[in-house]
């Protein structure tokens, strides 16, 4: 019977195996300085940012007209006339038809005003 010495046998397999070696490599993202504007660019800038605030202000006082406007309870105490572009006209006094255009017109203007709000960035 054949002793087999292990310590030996181990040692012999790892010098005959080859060695390899990993790197680790890191993939750095070098950060890129921010493009400076251009003076035109500024002023294009303010110019949009101007306009922004001219529009939302022209809603916000509109808003504010319609949350004045009085409806009362009678159904013939108001009444509203709308006119398109060709000149024809339409006038009604029922107080309940009114009183929703106006709720709606309120929604709109709100929902305006908070998209231009949003638009407004530094």
């Amino acid at each position: 019977m054949t002793k087999v010495n292990t310590a030996t046998t181990q040692k012999t397999a790892e010098s005959t195996s080859p060695k390899t070696d990993m790197a680790v490599v890191k993939n750095e993202v070098m950060p890129v300085a921010p493009k400076e504007p251009t003076l035109d660019e500024r002023i294009h800038k303010v110019e949009n940012l101007q306009l922004l605030v001219t529009k939302r202000s022209k809603l916000i006082q509109t808003r504010s007209e319609l949350e004045r406007f009085q409806i009362g309870s009678n159904d013939f105490n108001c009444n509203m006339q709308m006119k398109d572009s060709d000149g024809n006209t339409f006038t009604t006094g029922f107080t309940p038809g009114i009183k929703k255009v106006i709720d709606f017109l309120k929604a709109s203007f709100d929902a305006s005003i908070q998209e231009i709000e949003n638009k407004i960035k530094f």
